[in-house]
């Protein structure tokens, strides 16, 4: 196999400075972080600068919903079938194979072709997120790295779980969450001494991102801490995120399979496409990754959830706003299959936080709508600590990662006053989710 000059002079200056095994590693965990940093930043442009284009946010009865879908799925499962011969391999699902059957051996495509399909699905309006495709990108490069090298299939493991955290570091800036979604989802096996180029690829990512992108949370909540009176209130939410996980798991199992009488992929992306583009125009918050939803909850501008839709003359109506809320619960999970079905790319993550929102919010605002806080004498629930928490649960019970949605959400609006709400209602969302539906979204699928 011929070795690439600028891979023999990186060779000859380990040697001549005598770099140890440890040491080479834990410079090329700093590559891994770069490469990754600039890979989430890049996806995260591309993908808002479309969004942008498309003005998603800014009319009331915006029919460039009906077309923007069809769009990006067509064009991502051209890509898909002319540059992959239609096996692109989705999901962080398959990353977990990978490290399972091939000693983590990533193709090197998988270092863009993620990328430029999920930014035209997910910046073209598919219900998705870009989560996946950023851990399965950094996760290749890490693996490409390693096999540059001629690393050991543990050290490869290894060097791709440090592209994975990378991946979400820089895209929620939130690097300890980087690093625990690696532990809890990829790496079976795991010691102590792997913390340190976990945490050092994760942390560089986490300060490309910052510096070349908007840096810091990617929510912003404002909250004083949390009322200890309100823990049965919170108990009850951890209840309920775990049980609206499962309806999420077993809807996904339902509606797996929906296009798969189809087989020209074309024509699944076409069929697929316009039934999205009719939910994304009946429902925008349900176009893309739906962060601007979240964040536009945290901030309590709860009529904006009727922005670009036929229904903005309700948006003053509470029970409107109740009904769209649950309208949304009801159909997200089945517009982000059907993205994924039709030939479209992106991941669970995103989908699962923006649902935890929702939920979060609808089951807040239930409560200080009815006063049923009186019962125990709280006059009004904090909305932003109960979706952010609602996030966190929801996030847990769909992936049983309960310590990266803890940590993911602190990180990512900035709560650690939370802590406590974060941790009950995550680790008792996992518990019910997990004692009904033993596999995480991830090893299901």
């Amino acid at each position: 196999m011929k070795i690439s000059p600028a891979i023999q002079k990186v060779s000859q200056w380990r040697l001549k400075f005598k770099l140890s095994p440890n040491n080479f590693f834990l410079l090329l965990s700093v590559a891994v972080g770069v490469v990754a940093g600039l890979a989430a930043v890049a996806l995260k442009q591309v993908t808002g600068a479309l969004e942008s284009l498309l003005q998603v946010y800014e009319r009331s009865g915006n029919f460039v919903l009906l077309v923007s879908p069809v769009i990006g799925i067509l064009l991502a499962t051209a890509y898909t079938w002319i540059f992959r011969k239609g096996k692109l391999g989705r999901g962080i699902s398959n990353v977990i194979e990978n490290i399972d059957n091939k000693g983590g051996y990533m193709e090197k495509d998988k270092m863009y072709s993620h990328m430029i399909t999920s930014s035209l699905t997910v910046g073209l309006g598919g219900s998705m997120g870009l989560e996946a495709p950023i851990v399965v990108t950094g996760a290749a490069f890490g693996s490409n790295i390693a096999s540059l090298f001629k690393l050991t299939d543990e050290e490869r493991i290894l060097l791709l779980a440090c592209g994975a955290s990378a991946g979400i570091s820089a895209i929620f800036g939130a690097p300890i969450a980087g690093v625990l979604f690696s532990v809890e989802v990829l790496l079976k096996k795991f010691s102590t001494v792997q913390f340190v180029p976990l945490l050092i690829a994760s942390a560089v990512a986490s300060v490309i991102s910052q510096i070349l992108y908007h840096g810091g949370q990617i929510f912003y909540i404002f909250t004083q801490g949390w009322d200890i009176k309100a823990l049965p209130f919170y108990l009850m939410l951890s209840i309920i995120t775990g049980f609206y996980s499962l309806y999420i798991l077993k809807s996904i199992a339902y509606s797996s399979n929906v296009f798969e009488g189809i087989k020209n992929p074309y024509k699944k992306a076409l069929i697929g496409g316009i039934a999205l583009g009719g939910i994304v125009f009946l429902l925008p918050p349900l176009y893309g990754e739906g962060y601007h939803t979240v964040q536009m909850l945290l901030n309590s501008d709860y009529t904006r959830l009727f922005d670009s839709s036929l229904l903005f003359k309700y948006h003053n109506s509470s029970y409107a706003l109740l009904i769209v809320t649950v309208a949304i619960l009801l159909l997200k999970i089945f517009a982000s299959q059907i993205t994924l079905s039709a030939g479209g790319n992106g991941g669970f993550f995103a989908p699962s936080l923006f649902m935890g929102s929702v939920i979060g919010f609808f089951y807040v605002y239930s409560v200080n709508y009815f006063n049923i806080g009186k019962i125990i004498g709280i006059d009004k629930l904090n909305e932003p600590n109960f979706i952010a928490v609602a996030m966190a649960g929801l996030m847990s019970g769909v992936m049983h990662t309960p310590l990266t949605a803890i940590f993911l959400i602190a990180e990512a609006t900035g709560g650690y006053t939370l802590l406590v709400p974060l941790m009950i209602v995550s680790s008792f969302s996992y518990l019910i989710s997990k004692y009904f539906h033993p596999q995480s979204i991830y090893l299901k699928h």
